[in-house]
């Protein structure tokens, strides 16, 4: 073997064929990529499938480690040196220039142009991909290389290919590729290719083009662009991106045509033009924008004549900010949601979540952490939409409403001060309205050790309110004082066990929480923001028994109650916790919200949690409330889940709420592989007392190293009226490129818990 080491500082020009391939040929197909605003999911799950790229040639290393890389070695079986300042390096020879590497079996260097040829096997090596052909040359005076009639691989990405040329340029930051073809498929079974006749990249503007791209389907062509412009790194770019189409019942066959604007590195948009053959033309447009200390999202839709609604106009207008302000104390978030009519969602929802809503919010929230003290203002309004509500109903809006939350980290005497105040203007039409000024004091002295928690606490609440009552039925100004007395009290028991031949650690933790309230006179006060809390566990341990701030509930109760964790004493996991509690009333309630009359039970409903994931891979919840007096179950509900690995999920979960109609329901999901290559997706959700089925889904995903695709058909109750919504999703992916079809991902998301998108 013979060694040469030559101490040039110039390096021989790399080939960037990965930005190529990944970049040029995939927006070819599916247009820009939207990176940049939005994460991306790792590619390993991607390429699961894919087999092992065995035929990848592998670089030569330096002979030393500690070699210069600014050193240029050549290795071969023999040399000659010949006229004209020519050496002829042959058998196995090989060229190492810093992260650049050149293979060949015969390798011509002219001294005289500082130009490696390689000839018979010739293969070239850089950070990004892996060339081998008939022909390479290195020019590396002028920063030049060119190679011909080869093969290619992409380090990252799984992109191989074949090119006919291709000529780089250093100097010019220009690279050249003619007759190329490039997949992701394994060479075994090359699903789907794209080839196109050239390929010019500005790396200098990081700009591209191509000419004549085609992309091919088992060597049978599918579409055709005769040019496109792409970015060759991930700057994104403006242009068309892929097509998506489906059906539903109320629509008719629906088709998308996005186009994607790259307006600057934190701004972007998306206009699209959607085509519904039973209703018309829809415009959809989204803005998003993004900096440092803020983000946010516009979303409109426009359908200027809709012919299955007398021709009328149906629009939405949807947007979100979010933002930090004040040294990273303060937040502020804003949201607005118009809809042209009530049966907006009705017609365009793809849920019965969005095709229930009865009000839109509209409202601006502001938060600001001073350390000892929390200040939170909120401007809220509602759009509604629901035609069947009476005037004078609906939520308040509130114009706006601004808290104080503060306590301070000295004690005084050992007692912690703590105050919180509430203003708020409440405004409905064709109801009573007003302001509303809460100011509530308190003192708490914690009692506080490693094995129990004792707090009590009084505090006083004091109310005025400022009234315009168009009926009269409520006077100007009402005041209104309420002292609240409690002890809460918290104690920790635990030990060491073995439990599934494992250390684990055992808790046993009761509870008590002692309420004091009198009872206050409130009936000639207006119920602005008051409700019922729902019953639970964490509800049994509130001051007041309705949420807001109109109704302050009389009480002399306590509540009791224990929980049980299991704990892994090695990695901190908790296996199991189980939580039972109750509260028992001394007296009875008076206070009530409307005409209910007073609660005389002794105890509340028993309440009961559980959750559990003692057997690998399966995960249950269950909570139960039941009522001793009827003895009556007032709500059960269940979750079963099993999940033992990304691509399977089992779901099934039992809900019963006793009410004026009873609720009664199971819901079963599930993505499940029959093959490597196959999973069926699944949702049913049945209602038991109306013995009807409230949405129903089933698919099946295909899936290999380098394509996939998804078919689904779903039905769903889209109204009270019980009509039902119909419509299929029919996807296509091709790794590395993008895909085409209508996009069912975040159905199956929202239908199926735990789903993990293998597309994405």
């Amino acid at each position: 073997m013979i060694k040469i080491i030559s101490s040039r500082a110039q390096a021989a020009a790399a080939p960037v064929a990965s930005l190529v391939l990944v970049a040029a040929l995939v927006l070819a197909w599916c247009g820009p990529a939207r990176a940049g605003i939005l994460e991306k999911r790792s590619n390993d799950y991607k390429w699961r499938l894919c087999p092992p790229a065995t035929m990848v040639p592998i670089a030569p290393p330096y002979g030393a480690s500690n070699t210069d890389t600014d050193s240029t070695e050549v290795r071969a079986d023999a040399v000659r040196v010949l006229k004209d300042g020519l050496s002829q390096f042959s058998g196995d020879v090989e060229v190492i220039r810093a992260g650049q590497a050149l293979s060949a079996d015969v390798v011509t260097y002219d001294r005289e142009h500082d130009t490696f040829a390689a000839e018979g096997r010739a293969r070239l090596w850089d950070s990004t991909m892996v060339w081998a052909g008939a022909e390479a040359l290195y020019d590396m005076g002028n920063g030049v290389s060119r190679l011909r009639d080869g093969d290619y691989w992409v380090h990252d990405g799984h992109g191989r290919g074949h090119a006919r040329s291709m000529r780089n340029d250093s100097d010019a930051k220009v690279t050249i590729l003619k007759g190329v073809d490039y997949s992701t498929c394994p060479l075994s079974d090359e699903a789907w290719r794209v080839s196109a006749s050239r390929i010019r990249l500005d790396h200098a503007s990081e700009r591209g083009s191509a000419r004549n791209a085609i992309l091919r389907v088992y060597d049978v062509p599918v579409f055709y662009f005769p040019y496109v412009n792409f970015p060759i790194s991930d700057k994104r770019k403006s242009g068309f991106l892929s097509p998506t189409f489906g059906n539903t019942n109320q629509s008719g066959f629906d088709v998308q045509l996005p186009y994607y604007w790259d307006i600057a590195p934190n701004q972007d948009a998306t206009l699209t033009p959607r085509g519904l053959t039973d209703r018309g033309v829809m415009l959809n447009g989204q803005y998003r924008y993004l900096g440092t200390q803020y983000d946010g999202q516009l979303d409109v839709e426009y359908l200027p004549s809709d012919r299955l609604k007398d021709d009328e106009s149906r629009s939405l207008i949807s947007f979100r900010h979010r933002q930090k302000m004040l040294n990273d104390r303060g937040r502020l978030r804003v949201i607005f949601n118009n809809v042209s009519d009530d049966q907006y969602f009705e017609d365009f929802g793809s849920s019965i979540a969005a095709t229930s809503q009865r009000f839109l919010d509209r409202r601006a929230d502001f938060f600001y952490n001073g350390g000892t003290y929390r200040i939170r203002g909120v401007a809220q309004s509602y759009q509604t939409i629901d035609n069947t509500l009476p005037a004078g109903s609906g939520p308040y809006r509130r114009l706006p409403q601004l808290a104080f939350d503060g306590r301070t980290r000295a004690r005084y005497f050992g007692l912690l001060p703590m105050l919180k105040a509430d203003t708020t203007y409440f405004d409905r039409d064709a109801s009573v309205t007003g302001g509303r000024i809460d100011v509530t004091p308190a003192l708490a002295y914690p009692f506080v050790r490693p094995y129990m928690n004792i707090t009590p606490k009084i505090a006083v609440m004091r109310s005025e309110y400022f009234l315009d009552d168009p009926k009269a039925r409520f006077d100007d100004r009402l005041s209104r004082t309420v002292p609240i007395f409690s002890v809460d009290s918290n104690v920790y028991f635990e030990r060491r066990l073995n439990f599934f031949e494992s250390e684990h650690i055992q808790t046993f933790e009761p509870r008590i929480y002692y309420l004091l309230v009198p009872k206050v006179q409130q009936d000639d006060i207006p119920r602005f923001d008051s409700g019922n809390f729902s019953v639970s566990f964490r509800n049994l341990f509130r001051d007041n028994r309705f949420s807001g701030q109109d109704r302050v509930a009389d009480a002399n109760q306590v509540a009791t109650a224990v929980t049980s964790r299991m704990i892994d004493a090695e990695s901190g996991r908790e296996t199991y916790r189980v939580s039972v509690g109750q509260i028992y009333y001394f007296r009875d309630r008076e206070v009530e919200l409307g005409n209910e009359g007073p609660q005389t039970s002794g105890t509340s409903e028993l309440i009961s949690e559980v959750a559990t994931n003692v057997i690998e891979d399966w995960t249950a919840r269950g909570v139960l409330q039941w009522d001793p007096h009827d003895s009556r179950t007032e709500l059960a509900a269940a979750t079963l889940r099993y999940r033992p690995d990304l691509d399977t999920v089992l779901n099934f979960s039992y809900r019963f709420r006793r009410a004026i109609s009873d609720i009664q329901q199971t819901d079963f999901s599930m993505r499940w592989p029959v093959t490597d290559n196959i999973a069926l997706v699944g949702r049913w959700n049945y209602s038991v007392q109306e013995q009807r089925s409230l949405e129903t889904l089933a698919g099946v995903e295909y899936e290999s190293c380098c394509w996939g695709v998804r078919f689904v058909g779903r039905r769903f109750l889209r109204n009270a009226e019980g009509e039902f919504d119909n419509g299929f999703f029919l996807q296509f992916q091709f790794r590395g490129l993008g895909g085409i079809g209508k996009k069912s991902g975040s159905v199956l998301h929202r239908g199926i818990p735990g789903y993990e998108d293998p597309f994405e």
